[in-house]
């Protein structure tokens, strides 16, 4: 394994990480273990910090060509949904959901 893919994979596992940090806090708080958060700032259960950090994680994992890309395909697809304040939400979406 290169390198380059090696640290790709610690930043895939520390996102992973956050994401798991941030689903026990959901859980603990009582919420539906069948469903998800929104993922909008305050229903995330992460900290401003760990938020920013995902953010970044998320950035560097997936290079901006793919999450233009993706955007465009998802516009194209759904043209009601093409609005600033959906393509900002969409890009993190991509960010914290890219790793399952």
């Amino acid at each position: 394994m290169t390198q380059s893919n090696t640290i790709k994979q610690q930043r895939s596992q520390r996102i992973l990480e956050l994401f798991a940090i941030a689903r026990q806090r959901y859980l603990d708080a009582g919420r539906n273990p069948r469903r998800t958060p929104t993922g909008l700032k305050g229903d995330d259960y992460m900290t401003d910090e760990e938020r920013q950090e995902a953010l970044v994680l998320g950035r560097q994992i997936f290079p901006q060509e793919y999450i233009d890309k993706t955007i465009k395909q998802h516009a194209a697809s759904n043209p009601w949904k093409a609005s600033p304040f959906f393509t900002t939400g969409y890009i993190n979406f991509l960010c914290r959901r890219c790793i399952s």
